[in-house]
Order: C-alpha cells, then structure tokens, then sequence
C-alpha cells in the first residue's frame, strides 16, 4: 500500500476566497500551476483552474470565490486504487489531499501519479503509444483565430491543441496560453479593454502557440514516452506518423491504460436525447454533471451516476424535457426526476432532490451510530 505522503507536494499557490483574481493569476503563471486550491479556515472549499478561466472573462477585480469550482478531494487514508480512480474518472491535473476533517495537506498531481505508475513498474514494456493515444486528434490550423481554439477547447473539454500549418504540425497551443493572452490586458485602460479584448481573439492563433513541438510515434514504447512527458515536464504530445498527426497521447491515457489492473469504470452515464447530442449542450451538461458529482463525492463514495432525458412534450421550437438522476452509493440508491424546458435546470434539480435525500440519510445513519454509542 502506497503512502500518499510520496505523492502530494505542497501548493506553492493557495486562494482565499476573497482573494482578487488580479493576485492569484500571476503567481499561477510564475509558478506554472495550473490548479489552485481555495481555501477557507484551512478547509478546501474548491478549485481554481485555468478550465474555469478559460470558459468566461471576468474582470481581474473579481473575487475568487465567484470564480472557482467546486473540488473533488483525496483523503489521506485513502489506497491508491482510489487515488487513480478519481484521476481516471474527472480528468483532473491535481487534487487537493485532505485530512478527516477537509483540511488541505497538499495537492496531488496527476504528473506524481504517473511517476509513481513508473517507479513501481507498472507499465508493460510492450505497450505502445497508439493502442492508448487520442484518436483522431483535434488540430487547428495556424491562421484560424484565438476565439476558434478557445471555442473547440470548451466544447471537447480540453486544455491543449496541436497547431498545423499545410495540414503539417507547426506548434501547439493550450487553455493556459489563450488565458494569460486574454488577461494581460492592461485593466486601467478600461475603454480600450473590449476593443482589446476583441483583437487578442480575433487573432490568429500562431501568435500565442509555442514552437516547436514535442512530438511522438505511434510505435514508441508507453513507458518511454511517459519518461518523456515527466521529463519535459508536458502533460501530453502529438502522435505523428510521418507528417501526419495520428493522435495526441497525454498523461491521462498513461493512467487510463491501467483500466483493467485497477478496474477503473467511469460513474457517469447520461443518456442524450437526439436534441440533446449538439457539441454545446452535451459539453454544458458535462460541465453541471461534473460539479454535481464532485458535491455528492465529498459526502460518499459514489458507486454509478446515470442522468436519462425523455422528450415529454413540445411547443414551438421547445422541447419539454424530464431528466431522470440515478445514483448509488455505499448507502444505498437514490433516484430523482425534474422536468423543464431547460434541460440544464432539470439536470440541477433533480440532482439538488439527489443530494438533499442522501443528506438525510447520511444524518439518520449518523444519528442511529450517536444512539448505538450511548446504550453501549
């Protein structure tokens, strides 16, 4: 059993909620931390990434608090098995480790989970790259804009994109760079912001993109090209075979290859109605799926979460949707519906009634274990 203690390294950048963005993202940059804890009373009450950033401008006065998101955690008593089942499962570049009362010990990253995967021998030898890569890979070409790569990393739920030029990689580009473009606008020059705002992502991307590229073969070892991205410190590279980009293999399909060893199964399932498959909507409801679970993971260890929609009526050009909310845990199933012509209100809902019930189970549990104590 690993100790988490050879895992998690202490954040060099840590929010208060009241914290002003304006103090917080240079020392991300400085620090080249893309995930920032936020704490309240030495309690992890969310995260600051460069995804929440990425996806709505804000002005550098705004509180934290307003702009982060809510945190899934790792507690210190947790296996590793867990560990890489919350990495696998959210995708996340680092999770804050806390102690029994929500605490902030550290972060854990997912570049340590990697190292540890390789200082234990994890990964077969004769593993290559592109039984694991992304495939196809999401490019973009060099002279498309800002605005363009910004748009595809929201709605495929990405933080980096191989940049081409003549259909050849020329350069990549990621969340981080579009925020400090967007965010080193000079804010005392208020009227001139959007008009600047305004160039930056209209811009082509080749402006911002770093060049050159690592880059990879399909055919390369696994466990060499792990060795690689530790050591470039890179949290992915572009599959090339020859010219051509085959894929992208990043730091999560390393921990993904270890699915059947750690029979890792991701918990959510949603079910789409055909209205409900456009890139926007299904990346929307991803995003409020995600901070749900990350909600109800801090009460209890969730077992599967399924959202179902079923079109129950129309009119006009509305669709009245009913959003069913399955989720199991280790103290037992909770099941919830809503109905909205908002499929994003109905999924909120139904998922509110979800978790209100199984705080009251968890009350009653706890009350029942007070009254047990007290005969004994």
């Amino acid at each position: 059993m690993v100790d988490l203690e050879e895992l998690y390294v202490e954040p060099q950048v840590v929010a208060n909620p009241n914290d002003r963005l304006r103090d917080i993202l240079p020392k991300m940059k400085e620090k080249n931390q893309w995930v920032v804890p936020v704490v309240l009373h030495k309690k992890v009450i969310g995260l600051l990434t460069y995804k929440d950033l990425l996806k709505r401008r804000v002005s550098l006065d705004a509180k934290i608090l307003t702009l982060s998101s809510p945190s899934v955690t790792i507690c210190e008593k947790d296996d590793f098995s867990k560990v890489i089942a919350k990495f696998y499962t959210t995708k996340a570049r680092a999770i804050p480790l806390v102690n029994k009362n929500k605490e902030l010990i550290g972060i854990i990253t997912r570049e340590s989970v990697v190292k540890y995967i390789l200082d234990t021998n994890q990964i077969d030898n004769n593993k290559k790259v592109r039984e694991y890569m992304s495939s196809p890979a999401l490019a973009i070409d060099a002279e498309e804009s800002v605005a363009r790569a910004r748009w595809l990393m929201i709605r495929d739920n990405i933080s980096r994109l191989p940049v081409t030029r003549e259909n050849k990689l020329d350069g990549i580009v990621s969340s981080r760079d579009i925020v400090n473009a967007l965010y080193s606008i000079n804010e005392k020059k208020r009227s001139s912001i959007l008009t600047e705002e305004e160039r930056i992502m209209a811009m082509p991307i080749k402006e911002i993109m770093s060049s050159p590229v690592i880059s990879v073969k399909g055919s390369d070892s696994l466990k060499t090209v792990a060795e690689l991205l530790l050591k470039k410190n890179i949290s992915g590279a572009p599959v090339l075979e020859g010219d051509f980009i085959e894929g992208v293999i990043s730091t999560i399909d390393i921990i993904k290859s270890l699915e059947s060893k750690y029979n890792l199964t991701m918990p959510i399932e949603a079910k789409l109605t055909s209205g409900l498959k456009k890139e926007e909507i299904k990346a929307e409801i991803d995003g409020v799926i995600e901070r749900y679970l990350s909600k109800l993971e801090k009460m209890t260890d969730i077992i599967d979460f399924k959202i179902s929609f079923k079109e129950t009526a129309k009119s006009q050009d509305k669709t009245l949707y009913k959003t069913t909310v399955t989720v199991s845990t280790k103290e037992g199933n909770f099941i919830a519906s809503e109905t909205d012509w908002d499929p994003i209100v109905a999924v909120k809902k139904a998922v509110e009634k979800v978790e209100n019930n199984l705080i009251k189970k968890l009350k009653k549990i706890d009350k029942s274990k007070k009254v047990t104590k007290e005969e004994e």
